[in-house]
């Protein structure tokens, strides 16, 4: 069957479930639904411009908790581009009709990125498409949540996972089936893949019905989902799709990111995605990022109550929809001009040919809420650094050549486009993207100098710069970059002495130090007269004051919000409360732990 015809096909049975259920929903109420609720959300379809973006990362949000929480400043490593670029709707101007499965409408402008005298322009390679979006979005799908019920899944973040999976078995339609598997120190099929209409009940009671056991082992679990999704396959009335939640920190089995990805890449390319819903204060972002950007993957993280239900009512069918797979898009620069950056995908998924050509490899690309790209730079080529800038006569910097596999019939299909050239007023939101490199650019920068206990004034002025620059811009959609990058600035200036407040989001601080142990219950491994340093780096310390342990110093790693303290490598996920030279440590298994301010703290 043919593209087109396999269009018309989807249209078809679009209109079709449009009679018969009422249309697509285009959204959901967020209430906590009941367990007899049946329903299906009878919307009607609006068409409107078809967007995608490529998989992995798609937003920051973790960062963003992080950021604003108790931490002073978390690692440069959580911080991504592709993520950060996925919150805003980057959708460039088309510049020819979009006749195929992925098209790319490409343009230029002055490069502007401080510390990168070596750019001269900035070039935007939005995504398009000429998919029938609202048809695709139309099939059936069969999804199998893979959640993660270790201990460290306790308390807030398995209550996530619980409001995640209420709210997609709430957006599902009529035609749709879903199954969960469970896993920690074992894993089991804890629903069999079902119809969702006429068993809403029994799924809700499902849901209600996973409770915490032992350590992450995130490879059985992968497994097991993957075995389920397969048997699926063969009677599936459409997409079938793994949905994986959890605190993303293994610490059982095949831990390596690599196993993970060989399951996802294998799983792909027999017809199951990878979608990742990230939750908790120790999500590990490096691990989930790696395994999400694999061919079929992508990635969100859900972090305070009513993150998952907006999510699901805005992006479950964009999230399980993929378009195209192993896109590959080659720039080639105009004679003179040489690719001096490239932005947008991991760096490890780019090429460089003998002639300057730079090919960039995206596993798979999605229909989504907010239209995606990849964003290079070019700069005077070897030799002409030195000579004025080549004025190209209104000939294009670059071409663009695309090639990937569609994703609905399978062929293999090609493109090409020329570069716009410079416009007298580039498009706004190539600006925005330009300002979103910017931003990850010195927040990276800034980050690694502070936790390489760098220059701490030069911390302060670099983040003050980004945001004088984020202001000044006045570009839609970056409330929450100002509010982002000004609490950073706080932080440094307190941090270089050009503030002596402590910032109100930084309270939860207060922990940090050293302290003495008054009193423990439920703890084996430390007992009173110990002596614990909770470092603004993040690090854990524990020295052992008596018995055969008498000196012996364990380092950990800790991760703070305004509630909790969890010890990473651990599943200790503990509340704190610190009433002036005393602070008290507690957890629902029973572990308490009262320390005292130490003197010289």
């Amino acid at each position: 069957m043919g593209y087109s015809t396999l269009k018309r096909h989807l249209a078809l049975g679009a209109t079709c479930a449009a009679l018969l259920i009422g249309g697509i929903p285009l959204s959901a109420q967020d209430s906590a639904p009941t367990e007899d609720d049946e329903d299906y959300s009878s919307g009607t379809i609006i068409v409107t411009a078809t967007r995608i973006r490529q998989g992995g990362a798609q937003d920051i949000k973790h960062f963003r908790s992080v950021s604003l929480d108790g931490n002073f400043f978390p690692p440069a490593s959580s911080l991504t581009m592709e993520g950060l670029l996925g919150e805003h709707d980057l959708t460039l101007p088309s510049v020819r009709d979009c006749d195929q499965l992925f098209c790319v409408a490409a343009h230029s402008m002055p490069a502007a990125l401080p510390g990168r005298p070596q750019d001269d322009l900035f070039i935007g390679l939005g995504f398009e498409s000429g998919v029938d979006e609202e048809a695709y979005k139309g099939e059936p799908v069969s999804l199998i949540a893979v959640v993660d019920r270790s201990g460290s899944m306790s308390g807030e973040p398995l209550a996530r996972v619980k409001e995640g999976l209420r709210s997609v078995v709430r957006n599902l339609r009529e035609g749709d089936r879903f199954g969960i598997v469970i896993y920690g120190s074992d894993t089991v099929v804890h629903l069999p893949v079902t119809d969702v209409a006429g068993n809403v009940a029994d799924i809700n009671r499902a849901i209600t019905g996973i409770e915490i056991n032992g350590s992450t082992y995130m490879e059985a679990g992968l497994k097991l989902g993957y075995a389920t999704a397969f048997k699926e396959l063969e009677t599936a009335r459409g997409k079938t799709r793994l949905m994986l939640f959890t605190d993303e920190n293994p610490n059982v089995g095949n831990t390596a990111p690599e196993g993970f990805m060989g399951l996802a890449t294998e799983g792909s390319r027999r017809g199951v995605g990878l979608t990742t819903i990230g939750v908790g204060v120790h999500f590990d972002a490096q691990l989930a990022t790696k395994v999400s950007s694999v061919r079929g993957g992508n990635l969100f993280f859900v972090d305070r109550e009513g993150d998952a239900s907006a999510l699901f009512a805005k992006e479950l069918y964009n999230m399980v929809g993929e378009v195209a797979h192993d896109v590959a898009i080659s720039i080639d620069p105009a004679d003179g001009y040489k690719v001096t950056g490239v932005f947008g995908v991991p760096a490890n998924l780019m090429t460089q040919a003998d002639d300057g050509t730079i090919t960039v490899t995206i596993g798979s690309a999605f229909l989504s809420s907010n239209g995606g790209g990849i964003y290079a730079t070019l700069g005077k080529a070897s030799g002409l650094e030195y000579l004025p800038v080549k004025d190209l006569g209104g000939v294009a910097p670059a071409q663009v050549s695309i090639a990937y596999t569609d994703a609905i019939s399978g062929k293999q299909e090609a493109d090409s486009v020329a570069v716009m050239p410079i416009a007298d007023a580039p498009p706004e939101r190539l600006l925005a993207a330009q300002m979103l490199v910017d931003e990850y650019l010195t927040l990276s920068d800034a980050l690694a100098i502070h936790h390489k206990g760098g220059d701490k004034k030069a911390v302060y002025h670099a983040l003050n710069g980004l945001s004088q620059r984020i202001e000044q811009a006045g570009l839609k959609g970056f409330d929450k970059e100002v509010e982002l990058v000004t609490g950073l600035r706080d932080r440094a200036a307190y941090l270089a002495g050009f503030s002596g407040e402590l910032p109100k989001a930084l309270k939860p601080m207060t922990a940090v130090g050293e302290w003495r142990v008054l009193r423990t219950a439920g703890v084996e491994d430390l007992d009173s007269g110990d002596l614990v340093e909770l470092t603004r780096y993040g690090e854990f310390i524990t020295q052992r004051t008596k018995g055969r342990n008498k000196g012996e110093e364990i380092y950990q790693d800790f991760e703070i919000n305004e509630k909790e303290i969890y010890i990473r490598g651990t599943d200790l996920v503990l509340t704190y409360l610190v009433e002036g030279d005393r602070m008290r440590l507690k957890d629902r298994r029973g572990v308490e732990i009262l320390l005292e301010r130490s003197e010289t703290s």
